[in-house]
């Protein structure tokens, strides 16, 4: 053994193997100094209020089901029935006021027919002659330049009528007589030409011819 062996301290025993009682002493400080983490607190259980217990469903009768679609199909129904009739009423309403407006176009064109006829000269002159008025042949007139009168002024008392086209259409209107009222057209004429009718009749005398067949 060398001489520097022999002069090595010895340690001692006790500093070999840690004091245990020291150690938690040097590990308390160490935890207050901030040297190590702070210890982790558990968990704490979260609580919350519990929700209400829901009421259960109650489940729809199947014969109410069915009665409400059966009223959902009827009022379905209903609804068309009455807008059919609305439109079928609308359109018999529209036809008929069509069949008025073409009646009264039809009387306001006969109308219009009769006013015509009534303002024709043919009826103009036919009136005049009933309320006792004579048609001048020969007509007077007065020549200005020199103030001559030409033709005659002597009143005509006769009707003349040969150069008076009479008017077929005016034979339903009536006419105006003397006293302002209206007669029929064709009322003295007809008795005139009844009376006509029974002066020239001629009585038949003897028997009537037959045709010989042998």
């Amino acid at each position: 053994m060398s001489a520097r062996d022999s002069t090595a301290p010895i340690e001692p025993l006790w500093a070999l193997d840690p004091d245990p009682v020291a150690t938690h002493q040097h590990e308390t400080d160490a935890y207050w100094l901030g040297a190590l983490p702070a210890p982790t607190p558990a968990p704490r259980p979260q609580l919350r209020p519990v929700p209400a217990a829901r009421p259960a469903r109650r489940s729809v009768s199947p014969l109410l089901a069915g009665l409400v679609a059966v009223a959902i199909i009827l009022a379905t129904f209903a609804a068309q029935l009455g807008l059919s009739i609305a439109v079928s009423e609308g359109a018999y309403e529209t036809r008929a006021l069509e069949q008025e407006q073409r009646d009264l176009m039809r009387v306001e064109r006969v109308l219009s027919q009769n006013v015509d006829k009534l303002a024709s000269p043919q009826n103009l002159a036919e009136n005049a002659g009933e309320l006792g008025m004579v048609q001048n042949a020969t007509p007077a007139t007065l020549r200005l330049s020199d103030g001559k009168v030409l033709g005659s002024l002597e009143p005509r008392t006769s009707e003349v009528g040969k150069n008076r086209i009479p008017n077929a259409t005016l034979d339903q209107l009536p006419v105006v007589d003397a006293d302002g009222l209206l007669v029929s057209r064709d009322g003295g004429q007809a008795e005139a030409g009844a009376a006509d009718s029974a002066a020239s009749a001629v009585p038949w005398q003897g028997t009537l011819p037959a045709p010989d067949t042998h």
